[in-house]
């Protein structure tokens, strides 16, 4: 399982567990999970790719930002993502390739407008030799 909706842990968010056998897939499963809120994965294809890089001192705060760009892409260029080449060096640098499209509302099925991902909850942990992230988007 790659991601689980968590039920009672807020009641206008969205919370989830996300789960990687490493860390570069844990932010993979993270970017699906926001992705998949707002529109169905299946109706997006690959075609434009954008790169990006930011780092940050924390590993938690990294996947924050890392994702509220996801959101920054889509309110900014209307781009939505289904594909995720996510490389972290040095424990705080990501560098991702992001795959998607610009939306279109007679080919994608959307679903909610995800404001912002929240530090409410945010947690990465590892257990059981893999890393797990508790996530909470702002609807």
């Amino acid at each position: 399982m790659k991601y689980k909706v968590l039920e009672g842990i807020t009641t206008a968010d969205v919370a989830y567990k996300v789960y990687g056998k490493t860390i570069e897939e844990l932010f993979q499963n993270a970017a699906e999970a926001v992705e998949q809120v707002m529109v169905d994965l299946k109706t997006i294809n690959p075609l434009n790719n954008q790169q990006l890089s930011i780092s940050n001192q924390q590993l938690d705060n990294l996947l924050l930002d890392f994702l509220n760009e996801l959101l920054f892409y889509k309110d900014s260029q209307g781009l939505v993502f289904c594909q995720f080449k996510i490389s972290i060096r040095n424990k705080y640098e990501l560098n991702a390739k992001l795959f998607g499209e610009k939306i279109d509302i007679k080919k994608h099925k959307l679903r909610c407008d995800v404001k912002a991902v929240t530090r409410h909850h945010l947690e990465i942990k590892k257990d059981d030799g893999k890393f797990i992230a508790t996530i909470v988007l702002d609807i």
